[in-house]
């Protein structure tokens, strides 16, 4: 049996903004940091048989990669598939500022099953989703049978959730994903298994991002 480990990684200052971040690279903030110590921990506690440890390589994912893989004592492979989607020329804004300056392109965009939807500037919807899904299946190849955490986005998350349970969980923009959310997903035999959702006992008491 396969387990695949999705983290979304720690809060970063765009997080608390409440601003897409993209393929922009900033750093984790002070409780960003903190958030990853805390999923490292519990991850030594409760997922010490962890064999492997893949990060996307923007600087917010491999941060928190890096302070996982010092508590489990593994190094982080970088798979630049798992980086999150490129919003393009709409790096930087919130979701209500989409709505006020760009109406248009913010309705189709509500159309979640639009595979074709572009960001200005940056990556169709449906490229982004096949990468993700490229990503999910060669680290499962790599890893039959051991159990793998995989540091990511939260649209790269959604993403990978969305192509190994396209049944359970058709509706990929509904998962809600904090800041170093856990999510479980267990493979056997062709079949995968949604063991958990955005685990997150580890924050209680940090500031949501």
């Amino acid at each position: 049996m396969t387990e695949l480990l999705f983290i979304r990684h720690g809060q970063t200052p765009a997080n608390a903004a409440g601003a897409w971040q993209g393929w922009s690279d900033p750093p984790l903030n002070a409780t960003g940091q903190a958030q990853a110590q805390a999923i490292a921990d519990r991850l030594k506690i409760d997922h010490s048989e962890v064999k492997a440890l893949y990060t996307s390589p923007l600087r917010r994912a491999l941060q928190t990669a890096e302070i996982i893989g010092t508590r489990l004592a593994l190094s982080p492979h970088v798979v630049h598939q798992l980086k999150e989607i490129h919003f393009g020329d709409l790096e930087g804004i919130t979701l209500e500022e989409m709505e006020d300056r760009f109406p248009e392109l913010y309705a189709r965009w509500q159309d979640k099953t639009d595979m074709t939807f572009q960001w200005p500037g940056g990556e169709q919807r449906g490229d982004f989703f096949a990468r993700a899904a490229e990503a999910c299946e060669r680290i499962c190849s790599l890893h039959c049978g051991e159990k793998v955490v995989i540091v990511a986005h939260g649209g790269t998350i959604r993403a990978c959730l969305a192509h190994l349970l396209p049944d359970q969980l058709g509706q990929w923009w509904r998962y809600s994903l904090d800041n170093t959310g856990l999510s479980r997903v267990r493979l056997a035999e062709g079949n995968a298994r949604l063991i958990a959702l955005n685990d997150s006992p580890h924050l209680s008491g940090q500031a949501p991002g």
